[in-house]
């Protein structure tokens, strides 16, 4: 690892950590913990307090947080979980005012509270256990969480490692998203969270004390509460052991599982989703539940059948276990779970047991004001949905790479999921969040950011750092929103100091670098350029065009912010790196940018950045993407990920047309019976079947087909410059800060009826046939020759 200091931003980046993003002057903490509890280590905690009310108020505000997570009950009644994923300079409190749960006598506030210890989610950010509940209002301070409550070591949970979830072959990839449950229902306090409950033996918590402050610096949550609904299966596919399932489904009927006997039901819903999978059964005391989630079931441990296909295939997943006590129980997971597929095993010993029902709530982020795409071509349409839905699943609190194995947020993920995110919501706080959280990783030797964050790697990357600078430039264009940009110019700035320093003087390329250096996955092997990890790479033209594409993008929002002098620096830094580039690695011949100076290998990624960072003159540049297009002998294609790139390159080129023709991975996602959009769309890799990077046709539907685009920085303007190809018929609308935008296309022989309705403040351009027209806020009804 190379360690450096780096002067010329090491002074804004101790300011940058030592006023975090998001902070806010610090409440008073009432922590507490359960007394005996080891403060890093798995335990389920319960926390009561009971108070009584003559009155119930109109409103009572209450703040809560807790390490790991907690969920809030009152009365009964689940009112919220949390808190937001953060960091410990950035720890997340919620605000809930409780006061539509309350009534007149006895009231109980009860908080189920988990640490999941080494096995936690890779994103979770620890110090130790423990739980706050504060009234923001002093007339209800004696419901701050203090030795008056009571409080429970729950000894009726243990974790399912991630070692017996490896070992056992149940998980098929690298995973970080904690612990399966095993539940006893005999050792479990029910009805604990409602009122007349006996919490007798119950201790008092200890409150926390420290030397000097809390080891969480607390600030207010600042996204939406996730989404949640009810879920049901829509079909049983498979079953036995058992008989008469066909009804449980669509009636009342139950499934009844005999004495000593084991049955298994797989469950199919449809589509993928995730959640909290609840399962109420009766009966069967000392009967073994096994709730199993799968995206897809397996032909061979590494190959996934087709997602609608069930028959004798395998069903490998993440699991948790129930044991049941004989009365009517609900069992759910403590965290959320990824899945199509679940699988009941029901093992009985001497009694039988009852299946009553089974239900998930849903939990991911809010979109309630998603964009729409409805053309005569129903498989353009069904890449959309799905691309929406890939967005939905991989959006909790922060963006996701994938919600089954990992739950994390890559800087490098982010890029393509804040363009679908732009063009789908106005709501602003999601992004904003992960913008800011990523760059709270940086390592203050090297200036670079962990991968993905919050997490709790140990390594930094250089690429994904550089992509986080792409996004907000992206953001930015479509936003316009100069002070929140203003903050990151310390980390801007230490990000492409770092690759200064790694530039090599004799060649103008970056030269060795230590720190991971992923850009896209190989169609071989590992990933490029960086084979694997370990592995140095020096004079790489697909890094240094990387590291080009970071610094236009730095110089373009910095003279929109003002920072001209940096602005010149960093274009004067591209313009040389793209000639030495050029001079070492455009193979004459080929009329291809080779990947390295010895010319030996090519890559689709290294030409495409060639295009986006004008490494080849503008004039070549649409020959050049005919050569990326049609050049049958690349070691290294692009993604359905990097493709992101491709979509980007022929927009730049003035190439749009040619997107509707390169929707192969999108359509061998459909074929293959995805429901949502997976990891690269290469055979030879098909880990994860929701991976949100690969769901950028969303976007590029409405920005490229529909043409739907900012017409200056923020939006403030639109310009509309369709390419339908072949379609005749589109109807799109998506949400805009000032309304929302409706257009509808029909293409009648030579002639295309445009009607465009814009929100009231918006006016714009609409180009189509060498015709450029002119449209504002209302309703646009235009015909122009095609």
């Amino acid at each position: 690892m190379v360690k450096q200091f780096f002067p010329g931003t090491l002074i804004l980046l101790m300011l940058f950590f030592a006023n975090p993003l998001s902070a806010q002057e610090p409440l008073p903490e009432p922590w507490v913990s359960y007394p005996t509890a080891n403060s890093e280590a798995y335990g389920v905690y319960h926390f009561r307090k009971t108070f009584e009310l003559s009155v119930p108020p109109e409103e009572l505000i209450v703040h809560v947080s807790a390490d790991n997570r907690y969920e809030l009950f009152v009365n009964g009644e689940r009112v919220c979980f949390g808190p937001a994923k953060g960091d410990l300079m950035t720890y997340k409190y919620d605000v809930i005012d409780i006061a539509a749960y309350l009534q007149a006598g006895e009231n109980v506030l009860a908080a189920l509270v988990f640490n999941m210890g080494a096995e936690k989610p890779m994103a979770f950010i620890s110090a130790q256990t423990a739980f706050l509940l504060r009234a923001a209002s002093e007339n209800y301070a004696y419901l701050n969480s203090d030795r008056d409550w009571k409080t429970y070591e729950n000894p009726a949970y243990d974790p399912i490692g991630y070692r017996e979830l490896n070992t056992r072959a149940w998980v098929r990839g690298y995973y970080a998203c904690g612990p399966g449950d095993e539940v006893f229902a005999d050792r479990y306090p029910w009805g604990w969270e409602s009122p007349g409950f006996d919490d007798g033996s119950w201790v008092a918590p200890q409150v926390l004390t420290f030397e000097r402050r809390p080891p969480w610096n607390l600030v207010p949550r600042n996204i939406a509460f996730m989404d949640t609904h009810t879920e049901r299966p829509a079909a049983i596919r498979r079953s036995e052991g058992v008989a008469g399932v066909s009804d449980f489904l669509r009636s009342e009927q139950r499934i009844r599982v005999a004495a000593n006997t084991t049955a298994k039901v797989l469950f199919d819903y449809g589509i993928f989703t995730m959640g909290y999978p609840e399962i109420t059964v009766t009966g069967g005391k000392d009967a073994r539940i096994t709730a199993r989630y799968a995206e897809a079931l397996y032909e061979q441990p590494d190959l996934k059948a087709h997602r609608d296909s069930v028959g004798t295939l395998t069903m490998y997943g993440v699991f948790d276990i129930y044991h049941t006590d004989g009365e009517q129980r609900t069992f759910r997971p403590l965290w959320k779970r990824a899945y199509r597929y679940l699988e009941l095993e029901i093992e009985t010993s001497g009694e039988p047991l009852e299946l009553l029902r089974l239900e998930s709530t849903y939990s991911g982020y809010p979109y309630p004001e998603m964009g729409t795409f409805v053309s005569d071509d129903a498989r353009l349409n069904e890449i959309f949905e799905t691309g929406l839905r890939t967005l939905r699943m991989c959006s909790g609190e922060t963006f996701y790479d994938t919600p089954f194995y990992e739950q994390l947020s890559y800087g490098g993920d982010n890029r393509p999921i804040s363009g679908i995110y732009l063009y789908n919501t106005t709501d602003d706080r999601l992004l904003r969040e992960v913008f800011r959280l990523l760059p709270q990783s940086a390592n203050i030797e090297t200036n670079l950011f962990k991968s993905a964050y919050p997490s709790r790697f140990n390594f930094d990357m250089g690429t994904w750092s550089m992509a986080w600078i792409q996004g907000l430039w992206d953001y930015y264009q479509v936003r316009g929103d100069t002070a929140f940009l203003q903050q990151f110019i310390a980390p801007i700035e230490g990000v492409l100091e770092f690759h200064l320093y790694h530039l090599d003087e004799s060649t103008g390329l970056l030269g060795p670098i230590h720190t991971r250096n992923f850009i896209d996955w190989s169609i071989h092997e590992g990933s490029v350029p960086q084979k694997r990890p370990r592995i140095v790479i020096s004079q790489s033209a697909m890094l240094s065009l990387y590291f080009v594409h970071t610094l236009d993008c730095t110089a373009r929002l910095y003279r929109q912010l003002g920072e001209t002098a940096k602005a010149t620096r960093w274009e004067a830094l591209s313009a040389r790196i793209k000639t030495a580039v050029y001079a070492h690695c455009w193979d004459e011949d080929k009329q291809l940018m080779a990947d390295y100076p010895d010319k030996q290998q090519f890559s689709q990624h290294t030409n495409i950045l060639a295009i986006l960072c004008d490494a080849v003159a503008p004039a070549a540049q649409s020959a050049l993407l005919d050569k990326i297009l049609t050049y049958e002998h690349f070691d290294e294609v692009a993604s359905s990920y990097f493709s992101f790139f491709l979509f980007k390159a022929m927009e730049k080129t003035g190439r749009e047309e040619l997107f509707l023709e390169h929707l192969d991975f999108w359509n061998t996602f459909l074929e293959r019976g995805h429901t949502t959009f997976g990891e690269t769309g290469f055979a030879s890799h098909d880990r994860s079947d929701c991976h949100a990077w690969s769901a950028h046709p969303s976007y590029f539907l409405l920005s490229l087909v529909a043409g739907v685009k900012p017409a200056d920085i923020g939006f403030r303007t639109v310009e509309i410059k369709p390419h339908l190809g072949d379609l005749k018929d589109l109807e799109i609308s998506m949400p805009h800060p000032l309304g929302r935008i409706k257009i509808n296309y029909r293409v009648r022989d030579d002639q295309l009826e445009a009607n465009i309705e814009l929100p009231p403040g918006l006016n714009g351009t609409f180009a189509y046939g060498g015709q450029e027209l002119p449209v504002r806020s209302g309703v646009n009804r235009l015909e122009v020759n095609r």
